[in-house]
């Protein structure tokens, strides 16, 4: 498969938001109502400070992978929330007082394992401009799962485990890792590139 990856602006993400949140439903296998709470959230994050998105566009301009993040500030509920997770104030100061954050980061099933989601990752880290990006992803059984493989295997380093978020019944983790990223890094904003690890 040829791909290509992408950095848009908000205006940009926008315009494509319904198939944005059609490859998030493919991945995670969503309901109406989950795919519905991602959508109004998603909208929602658009005009968050230090808004970033990526995605990789198939042979056709189609989406098969979207990720986007932000700058985390005091008053958010997702930072309030981590901050409360890390109960010495010296940790929250190291992680959040100059993070951002890996809001999303998907890949349709069908393109999964082929280095899309380590692109996109680079895509957004590598202009981020912070001292350090967290983020928060459900904890699995399956602890050589593709996301958490990905993860690791960039450097992100467990700040908490087994956290529950208000109103969602599972377990979640707080990963985190030093910023900046020095390899991968991408041109301007809305510049395309052809990366080899997406050439298969």
């Amino acid at each position: 498969m040829s791909a290509c990856l992408v950095v848009w602006t908000p205006e940009q993400l926008a315009i494509r938001v319904d198939e944005a949140i059609d490859v998030l439903a493919e991945a995670m296998g969503c309901g109406p109502a989950m795919r519905e709470g991602s959508r109004r959230q998603l909208i929602e994050h658009l005009t968050m400070p230090g808004f970033r998105a990526v995605a990789i566009l198939g042979p056709l301009a189609d989406i098969v992978g979207f990720g986007y993040g932000h700058l985390c500030r005091p008053g958010q509920r997702w930072r309030d929330w981590v901050a409360g997770a890390l109960p010495v104030v010296a940790d929250r100061r190291r992680w959040l007082d100059d993070a951002c954050t890996v809001s999303e980061l998907q890949v349709r099933p069908a393109c999964q394992g082929r280095g899309l989601g380590e692109a996109m990752l680079r895509g957004m880290l590598s202009a981020a401009g912070t001292r350090t990006a967290v983020l928060s992803m459900a904890e699995t059984a399956d602890a050589r799962s593709r996301a958490w493989q990905l993860y690791r295997r960039m450097g992100f380093r467990d700040l908490r485990r087994e956290l529950r978020y208000p109103g969602d019944p599972r377990a979640f983790a707080i990963l985190g890792r030093d910023l900046p990223w020095r390899d991968g890094s991408v041109g301007r904003t809305g510049d395309r590139g052809a990366w080899p690890a997406m050439r298969r």
